[in-house]
């Protein structure tokens, strides 16, 4: 079916296009498109089916009958209806539905998507997943032959090994994601320093503080400490980290702030990384910048279902943790001082304390700063596919390999 001479063309076009968008949101439409036209297919699949006790299929298709109402038909049908075959994990397969007897139903959707040969093959099978690559042609069409299959087997290799390397992207993200987000919870600006001094801002609360010059700034490219005086042991902190050779070097300073409600804390702490450019160790440095007030932006349901506080409670326990006086709570929240006493009564019994200064270190060291607001924006949920369901390239040629 290929022209031998434009064959290595056509392989190095399509594998590039199979590992060039795998940080894209739909990663696969494009090199199975390539896929369809070359095999000269009416359609083109990548079917995931995500067993265990809620079993799910995700289609990814390339095809002039692709739609989104075609991608949730044939995601609707039974597995074991759509793949009348045993598969072979990594060895091409091919079927005809004409010699097999499908029911009313299936019949229909396989003439009204011009469905007859079918070329699949299992690309892997693990942690209950199960990856399918397919191509079909109308059954008037010629049947795939052996350079056709063999074409197939070259090309579902790199699919399988893009599949696993766009799974540990998303997982990376993911985890990636949730560090960054749980710091920013906390109020704590993190940031990078590499071994040169250049730069990376890990999280908002970092990007925030360096904006506001709360803290630090970037001069010149470089991380510096707001004031001068701070400046000078900073500089001197980062220097002592980065020369460090086992990645376990910590030191910490303290900052008086002009704007925050309390005096910030700052950590620089080794970290052994591998560089980009070189690919050698070389060691960095983890800033660490936080206020003393940690518990100062949780959420007030947070504190009431952790210490059963009433809301009120919740309210005067945040004033505290922010490192108010109990006058000025008061002020703020418009109550009398015996209210207050008699709220902090309450509390101190709730949380099993005896004093203030108690109540307010048990807040700070428990997950009621992870309860604050977080905003940053919600991403859709991803797909085991690698993208969101509602971003993938609608199925046309539906079958579990078709």
């Amino acid at each position: 079916m290929f022209d031998p001479r434009g064959l290595r063309d056509f392989r190095n076009t399509l594998v590039g296009a199979i590992y060039a968008g795998l940080s894209k949101e739909a990663p696969w439409a494009e090199p199975l498109e390539m896929f369809r036209a070359a095999m000269h297919a009416n359609s083109a699949c990548l079917r995931i089916s995500q067993k265990g006790a809620h079993p799910r299929e995700y289609l990814y298709a390339a095809g002039p009958k692709v739609s989104a109402e075609s991608i949730a038909e044939w995601e609707a049908r039974s597995p074991s209806e759509l793949l009348p075959v045993q598969m072979r994990p990594g060895e091409p397969q091919v079927f005809n539905w004409s010699d097999f007897a499908p029911g009313p139903t299936l019949a229909e959707m396989l003439r009204r998507y011009q469905i007859g040969g079918v070329a699949v093959m299992l690309l892997a099978a693990e942690d209950g997943i199960e990856y399918l690559l397919s191509v079909s042609r109308d059954g008037t069409d010629p049947r795939f032959a052996a350079d056709d299959l063999a074409t197939f087997k070259l090309v579902g290799q790199h699919f399988a090994r893009a599949l696993c390397l766009r799974r540990e992207f998303v997982r990376a993200q993911v985890v990636s994601g949730f560090q960054s987000d749980a710091l920013d919870r906390l109020g704590i600006a993190a940031i990078l320093v590499g071994s040169s001094g250049q730069l990376m801002v890990l999280n908002r609360v970092g990007r925030q503080a360096l904006a506001e010059g709360e803290g630090l700034r970037v001069c010149g490219g470089r991380l510096h400490a707001v004031e001068l005086g701070h400046d000078r042991m900073f500089q001197g902190i980062l220097r002592e980290v980065l020369a460090s050779e086992s990645g376990e070097c910590s030191r910490a300073m303290l900052m008086k702030s002009r704007g925050a409600a309390g005096d910030l804390n700052l950590l620089v702490s080794a970290r052994r990384l591998v560089s980009p450019i070189s690919d050698r160790p070389e060691t960095c440095a983890l800033v660490f910048l936080r206020s003393s007030s940690v518990a100062s932006d949780a959420d007030v349901e947070v504190l009431q279902e952790l210490f059963s506080f009433t809301p009120a409670e919740a309210r005067l326990a945040l004033g505290l943790a922010n490192g108010k006086r109990l006058e000025d709570v008061e002020a703020e929240l418009k109550i009398r001082h015996n209210t207050a006493r008699a709220h902090l009564r309450s509390m101190f019994v709730k949380a099993g304390v005896n004093r203030r200064a108690e109540l307010v270190h048990l807040l700070a060291n428990s997950l009621a700063p992870l309860g604050r607001r977080s905003q940053r924006s919600c991403t859709e949920a991803q797909s085991p596919l690698g993208g969101p369901p509602h971003a993938r390239a609608a199925a046309v040629a539906g079958a579990r390999g078709t």
